[in-house]
């Protein structure tokens, strides 16, 4: 019967070695995984401008690295919704951030500050949704004379209430009120105001909701 011998200083070299392989192979293979580690996201194939509707073949799938910030970009795996607009420029080539596109409404409104009385504003937060109402001056009249309001602009979103704001500023009891508006309507807002018409916010109906009964 041979005798069981302790283990030479040759074994223990040959365990070692195959240790090292073995964790040079794990660690080549992770190093392989990491190099591939991208994800498709889109970039611009031509340069896009600020309001412009995306159209098919404007994007395209490319892959990258961005890790964490890949969240701040498109999937190039997701397709566009129809109706996506350019909020702002992206030179061709460049990888679009999900913070340049938006809607129509979004790409293409303005934001006008108009003066109206301090007290009409109490209740309005942003978000909200008023009709415009202007009453002009009365030229023929003696005085400080209006005539009758007028519908000049419905469904402005309110952006923002501010006792005081730079552009159309308030005068002594008037507050600052930011509307979101059409582009083609910001000129008529900003005629009444250079008018001195006295413009009132009337916050817009809501749509009602349909019961399921």
């Amino acid at each position: 019967m041979r005798r069981l011998q302790a283990p030479s200083w040759r074994d223990l070299r040959l365990v070692v070695g195959l240790l090292l392989v073995v964790l040079s192979v794990a660690g080549g293979a992770r190093l392989v995984a990491g190099l591939d580690d991208t994800s498709p996201v889109y970039a611009a194939a031509r340069d896009l401008l600020p309001g412009q509707q995306v159209e098919e073949g404007d994007l395209v799938p490319v892959p990258a690295r961005l890790g964490e910030g890949s969240e701040h970009y498109l999937d190039g795996e997701t397709p566009v919704t129809e109706g996506t607009y350019l909020l702002r420029a992206v030179r061709a080539g460049e990888l679009v951030p999900a913070s340049a596109l938006g809607t129509q409404r979004e790409a293409l409104d303005k934001t006008v500050n108009v003066p109206v009385d301090a007290s009409a504003v109490t209740g309005l937060s942003s978000g909200a949704s008023v009709d415009v109402w202007v009453s002009r001056r009365d030229t023929e009249a003696v005085g400080e004379a209006y005539l009758d309001p007028e519908l000049l602009l419905p469904g402005a979103l309110v952006d923002r209430v501010a006792e005081q704001s730079g552009g159309l500023g308030p005068q002594v009891g008037q507050a600052a009120v930011a509307l979101v508006v059409p582009a083609d309507r910001v000129g008529d807002l900003i005629g009444a105001v250079d008018q001195d018409a006295r413009l009132t916010l009337v916050p817009a109906p809501r749509t009602p909701v349909e019961s399921d009964g």
